[in-house]
C-alpha cells in the first residue's frame, strides 16, 4: 500500500504539470495573418510580405501564436473564411507614394468583431509604426502575452544568461531603451561610459589610413596591427598601456598609390602574408605587391604582378583564396576575376570563377548558409555602394538589393568611360571614380550556426548631395542576415565619430576576447591641417549573450532587387 503511494505521488505530479501546459496552450490566442495589398513601385513589392512579416514577429514577442495565410483578403467576410482554427485574421494594405507610406491593417475575431487602424509614415519610418499599430491592436483585441516553451515575453525576459557555445542561441538586437547589453556595451543606442572597457582607443597617429589589417604576421603567435597610407606600410603591436608601439614601416612603391591590402597566409607557415594592391594615377594601371613580416622585419614574399589582387572566401570550403583581374583601358577591370596560381618567383590568373558581370576582384564575397537557411547567397557591392544578393552559384539574376548605401570608402581611381573606338577627350570629360570597397566580413559570431554580413554604414548628410564627399563624419558598424526576403539587421554599433576606413575581427590586444577592430580618419577642422588615424576595437563578450530574448527582426532600410 505504501509502494503504491509513492508511486501515485510522481503520476498526480506529471498530471498536474500537462494540466499546466494544456491550460496555458488554450489560453494562448492565436491569429493567422493574410499578405498584404501592396500599392507601391515595382521595387517595393515586397512589402506585400514583409509588412505581415513584421506585424508577427511583433505578435510573437507577445507569445502570441502566429502563423502566415496563403492568399490577400480585402473584406472581414473574406477574412472570417481564411481564418480555420484560429481565433483572428489580420490583413491590411500598404499604399506608397514618393517617400511617403500609408498603412492600414485590420482584425477579425471568429464572431466577427473587427479592429481597424491607418497611419501616415516617412517610408523609412515604416517600421516603428508598424510595431506602434501592432502593439494597439494586440491591447484592443486583449491579447493577453502567453509564457509558452521557448518564448520569452518582456516582462520574463532573463538578464545575462549565459551561452553556451554550439547552442541555439542569438546575438540579438540591441534596442533603444534596453539596460542590459549582452554583445558589447557600444552596441545600445546609447552607448556606454568611458570606464566600462566596452572599447578599446589607440593613441591618434599622424597617418592618413588607406587600410587595415590584424592578424599574427610575425609568425609569434601574437596579432599585430598593419595600416596602410598612400605610399606606406607600418606595423605595430597592441601595447599593455593601450598604445600602438611600432615595429616596422616599408615604402611601397614611390609612383604607384596604394588602393587596398588583405591577408592571407600564402605558405601556410602560421604568418600571415600581405596583400597590396596599388595603382598609377595616370592611367590606373596595377600593380600588387606581396610582403612578409617574419623576424619583425619586411620582405617581399615574392615579385610584384601587374594585377589587382585581393584575398576572398570562396565556396564551398570558404578558405581564404588569392584572387586577382586584370587591367581594362575604358572599363578599369578587364572581365573576369581569377583564382592566383604561383608561377616561379611571382603569381598568374588561374582559373576564372562563375561570378556576375559586376562583380570585380574587390567588391563580392559569400555569405554561408545559416542554419535552418535556404542556402548560401553571393554579396556584391554595386559601384553605387549598394549591397545585391545572388542566390548561391545562381549569378545570372539577383533577388536582392538594398536601398542604403554601405561600405562608404575614401579610396578611389579616377578613371575616364569610353566607347571602344572613340577614344577619350580628357579636355571635356569628366572622370568617374571608383571607390575601394572595404573588407566584407561574414562571421558567425556567438557559434550559433547564424552568419551574418558586417559592413560600415556611413553617415553623412553632405554626401547625398555631393557624390565626391567622401570624409563621412560618422559611421556605424552594421551586421545585415538573411530573413529569407531580404537583408534584415542584426545588431549596429552607436555611432563612431570619424570617417571609418576599414574593419576586421582579431583578437587585438591578445587578451584572449575576440575584437571588432576599427580604423578611423579624423577630418581636419575647416579642411586646414593633416588627416589622422586611430584604431578602437570592440571586445565582443559572447559569455554576456542572451538567448531568449525576443528580436525585432524587422527592418525597411532595404529593398529588395530593383
Amino acid at each position: 500500500m505504501k509502494k503504491s503511494a509513492f508511486l501515485l505521488l510522481p503520476l498526480c505530479g506529471l498530471l498536474f504539470c500537462l494540466l499546466l501546459v494544456s491550460a496555458a496552450e488554450a489560453a494562448q490566442k492565436t491569429v493567422v495573418i493574410m499578405p498584404f495589398v501592396a500599392e507601391t513601385p515595382q521595387s517595393m513589392r515586397y512589402l506585400s510580405k514583409a509588412v505581415p512579416t513584421a506585424v508577427q514577429n511583433k505578435l510573437s514577442q507577445s507569445g502570441v501564436r502566429t502563423s502566415m495565410g496563403g492568399h490577400q483578403v480585402s473584406s472581414s467576410q473574406e477574412a472570417r473564411k481564411a481564418l480555420g482554427a484560429a481565433d483572428y485574421a489580420v490583413w491590411g494594405s500598404v499604399k506608397v507614394q514618393g517617400n511617403q507610406a500609408v498603412i492600414s491593417i485590420n482584425s477579425v475575431d471568429k464572431a466577427g468583431k473587427t479592429w481597424s487602424d491607418s497611419a501616415k509614415t516617412p517610408v523609412n519610418a515604416m517600421n516603428p509604426a508598424i510595431q506602434a499599430m501592432t502593439q494597439k491592436m494586440g491591447t484592443s483585441m486583449g491579447l493577453q502575452a502567453v509564457a509558452s516553451p521557448g518564448v520569452m515575453t518582456p516582462g520574463s525576459r532573463a538578464q545575462n544568461a549565459p551561452l553556451n557555445r554550439g547552442s541555439s542561441s542569438d546575438i540579438i538586437v540591441n534596442e533603444t531603451g534596453q539596460q542590459q547589453y549582452y554583445l558589447n556595451p557600444q552596441f545600445r543606442y546609447q552607448g556606454a561610459g568611458a570606464g566600462d572597457a566596452s572599447r578599446l582607443r589607440s593613441q591618434r597617429l599622424k597617418i592618413n589610413m588607406t587600410d587595415m589589417a590584424v592578424a599574427d604576421f610575425n609568425g609569434d603567435g601574437r596579432n599585430e596591427v598593419a595600416i596602410l597610407d598612400s605610399h606606406n606600410l607600418y606595423m605595430f603591436v597592441w601595447g599593455n598601456d593601450g598604445k600602438l608601439k611600432e615595429l616596422g614601416k616599408t615604402r611601397i612603391s614611390q609612383t604607384n598609390v596604394n588602393f587596398s591590402m588583405r591577408a592571407i597566409d600564402l605558405n601556410r607557415d602560421g604568418a600571415q602574408e600581405l596583400v597590396i594592391a596599388t595603382f598609377d594615377e595616370e592611367q590606373n594601371r596595377p600593380y600588387s605587391f606581396f610582403y612578409s613580416f617574419k623576424g619583425n622585419r619586411f620582405s617581399q614574399y615574392c615579385d610584384r604582378t601587374p594585377y589587382f589582387c585581393s584575398v576572398v572566401r570562396l565556396s564551398p570550403t570558404f578558405r581564404p583564396t588569392l584572387v586577382g583581374q586584370g587591367w581594362d583601358s575604358l572599363k578599369l577591370f578587364a572581365r573576369g576575376v581569377h583564382e592566383m596560381v604561383k608561377n616561379g618567383k611571382t603569381f598568374e590568373l588561374g582559373a576564372r570563377l562563375n561570378l556576375p558581370k559586376e562583380a570585380n576582384v574587390f567588391n563580392f564575397c559569400w555569405l554561408p548558409n545559416s542554419r535552418g537557411g535556404d542556402g548560401e547567397k553571393l554579396v556584391v557591392l554595386r559601384d553605387d555602394e549598394r549591397i545585391k544578393i545572388y542566390p548561391g552559384r545562381n549569378t545570372s539574376s539577383a533577388i536582392h538589393t538594398t536601398m542604403e548605401r554601405f561600405s562608404g570608402s575614401a579610396v578611389g581611381m579616377e578613371h575616364y568611360k569610353g566607347m571602344p573606338g572613340l577614344g577619350i577627350d580628357k579636355n571635356y570629360q569628366l572622370p568617374s571614380k571608383y571607390y575601394a570597397p572595404m573588407r566584407f566580413l561574414t562571421p558567425d559570431i556567438g557559434h550559433t550556426g547564424e552568419y551574418v554580413l558586417v559592413i560600415n554604414k556611413p553617415i553623412s548628410t553632405a554626401s547625398q548631395f555631393f557624390d565626391r564627399y567622401r570624409f563621412f563624419p560618422q559611421g556605424e558598424i552594421h551586421a545585415l542576415y538573411w530573413d529569407g526576403v531580404g537583408l534584415g539587421l542584426k545588431w549596429k554599433t552607436r555611432r563612431i565619430r570619424g570617417s571609418v576606413a576599414q574593419i576586421d575581427l582579431a583578437d587585438i590586444n591578445n587578451d584572449g576576447t575576440l575584437d571588432m577592430v576599427v580604423g578611423i580618419n579624423s577630418s581636419p577642422e575647416l579642411g586646414v591641417g593633416g588627416r589622422q588615424c586611430m584604431i578602437t576595437a570592440y571586445p565582443l563578450n559572447t559569455d554576456a549573450t542572451n538567448p531568449n530574448a525576443p528580436v525585432d527582426m524587422s527592418d525597411f532600410e532595404v529593398a529588395p532587387n530593383r
